[in-house]
This record gives C-alpha cells, sequence and structure tokens, in this order.
C-alpha cells in the first residue's frame, strides 16, 4: 500500500519524527510510506497513492487520488478532514487523545484537591502554612459528571474509577454500557446531576450544538465546593457567566483548557479571574500523540 506521509505542525509533538517514520515502517513492511512536505508535493502524489496520514484534506483533493481507499488524521475533530463528496473514500480521524487527556484532568483535579494552587501562592510569599491543607479531600468517594459521555469521556472514567470516585456519565443517547462509569443519563438529567456533582468535567466535541450549555443558570445549580474542567471544546461555557459565578462564590474552582476564542485574547478576564486554572489547549499534547495514534491505526494499515 503506497501512503503519503504530510505530518507537519508548528506543534513539535505532532510533527512525525524519522524516528517514528522508522517503527512505522518497521511494523508495517508491506506499507510504501512517501513524506510530502507540502501541498503541491502532495497533490502531485496523490494519483498513484492508496492512503493519506494528513493533518488536513481539501474536500476538491480526492478527485486528484483515483486510487485512495481513505485517508487519516490524528485529529478528532471534523473541522480540518473534509470528506470525499462522493462518497468513495473514508476519512477516518483519531480517538486515542483520551488516554492522554485524562491523565491532564487528573492533574487539574489534583492540583485544586490537593491545594497545589496555594502551595504555588505559599512558596512565592515564601510561607511554610501547613495548617490550609487540613481541608483537603481526597478524590475518593467524591461525585464526578462527565458531560459528553463518549470515548474521551469513557477514558477520563477509567482513570477517576481507579481513584475511588463515583462517576456519572451524560450523553445524549444514554442506553449505552455505562461502564467504566457507574451509570449514564440523559441530557434531560443535566440540571438534576448538576446539582449532586463535587466535578463536573466538559469532554463535548464542538460540532454538537451545545453552545453554552453551561451557562449562568446551570452554573447556578452547582454547589460552592464544586469544580468545573472543560477540555472539550470552548463553545460549551458561557465563559461571562462563568467569571461571575467564580466572583460570586457558586462554584469552588474551574480549569479551563479550551475557550470560545483560541488563542485566549490577552484582555480576556480569564487571565486574572480567581480560583481560575488556565491550559493553552493542550490537555492532549504529549510526545508519544503520534505513537498511540499509530498504533490506533494499525487495523487500517493491515489493509
Amino acid at each position: 500500500m503506497k501512503i503519503l506521509v504530510w505530518l507537519e505542525h508548528r506543534i513539535a509533538a505532532f510533527s512525525v519524527q524519522p524516528a517514528q517514520l522508522a517503527q512505522l515502517a518497521r511494523l508495517h513492511p508491506q506499507l510504501e510510506l512517501h513524506v510530502v512536505r507540502s501541498e503541491a508535493q502532495l497533490l502531485g502524489a496523490l494519483p498513484e497513492a492508496e492512503a493519506a496520514l494528513v493533518w488536513s484534506f481539501s474536500a476538491a483533493w480526492y478527485a486528484r487520488g483515483p486510487k485512495l481507499r481513505f485517508v487519516a488524521t490524528p485529529a478528532a475533530g471534523r473541522e480540518n478532514l473534509q470528506a470525499d463528496p462522493s462518497g468513495r473514500v473514508r476519512a477516518v480521524h483519531g480517538h486515542f487523545h483520551g488516554k492522554i487527556m485524562a491523565e491532564s484532568l487528573l492533574a487539574m483535579m489534583l492540583f485544586f484537591s490537593r491545594r497545589l494552587d496555594g502551595a504555588m501562592a505559599d512558596q512565592a510569599a515564601g510561607r511554610y502554612e501547613r495548617e490550609a491543607y487540613s481541608g483537603t479531600r481526597r478524590l475518593a468517594g467524591q461525585r464526578a459528571l462527565i458531560i459528553g459521555y463518549g470515548p474521551l469521556g469513557r477514558e477520563c472514567a477509567r482513570l477517576l474509577r481507579a481513584f475511588g470516585m463515583r462517576v456519572v456519565g451524560l450523553k445524549r443517547s444514554p442506553d449505552v454500557d455505562p461502564a467504566p462509569a457507574d451509570s449514564v443519563c440523559g441530557l434531560g438529567q443535566l440540571h438534576e446531576q448538576l446539582r449532586e456533582a463535587d466535578h463536573v468535567i466538559l469532554t463535548l466535541p464542538g460540532d454538537t450544538g451545545t453552545d453554552h450549555l453551561i451557562g449562568a443558570y446551570e452554573l447556578s445549580l452547582l454547589r460552592p465546593s464544586a469544580s468545573l474542567y472543560n477540555i472539550g471544546r470552548g463553545n460549551a461555557v458561557d465563559e461571562h457567566a462563568l467569571v461571575r459565578a467564580l466572583e460570586n462564590g457558586q462554584l469552588a474552582h474551574a480549569f479551563l483548557d479550551v475557550f470560545e476564542r483560541e488563542p485566549l485574547p490577552t484582555n480576556s478576564p480569564l487571565w486574572k479571574t480567581k480560583n481560575l486554572a488556565l491550559m493553552p489547549h493542550a490537555s492532549a499534547i504529549s510526545r508519544e500523540y503520534l505513537d498511540l495514534w499509530f498504533e490506533e491505526l494499525a487495523p487500517e494499515l493491515q489493509g
């Protein structure tokens, strides 16, 4: 199988490395890997290609590849890999991200539950303060609500259950096997579940009509001790409502990895909101990123 590889990105972990290509060739000796470095090179090689591993692919390009069987991207989002208008070529997206993002989520939760934010502030101020830790709680026994119980949500549930947490998944179509969560409920139970949650985790994609699913009213339902985490897409949270809720003590903490506008504008109030921590859409970035994708892609590459 002749496969074109165009995997270059401004993020180093998202750019294929020679060692990764060599490992791919060793594991799949039947493949003919052709690395291209530009759109022009890709288009020039498409007529003989049977597959392409890319970050993005335009709908107009499929006609140039009469032998194409599939086009694959490590990205989970659908925005950069356009579908074949003829329906002839399959589009394959990555589903491995949860293995990395679940660990990022756990780090976010421990950051607040073990008072690491306070530890950093104490260190900067030269304070040796132990009493403040008397109010901390173990994650074990606490209740996590995962909104968006797909592959990412399940990976998060698996890790949180290992820490002894009670996990509830929330999904549009809840008639699924709940494992590894304790239970799964439908969107109609969102408000009820928000009232019961210690930790609310959003793992929603950005293309499901979920704009501001968590708004001022939803935030008002949370316990003052609750925490919110968004590692899905930024459209799901009303950021202005979140700032007000944190300032008014309607919830204890929030941790955002994604935002309504990215990069986050320098004048956004999120930068300086108390009890809010931020990551730059980085919860899935890891040096193992493409290694995990190639493992997941193995059945496709074997034909």
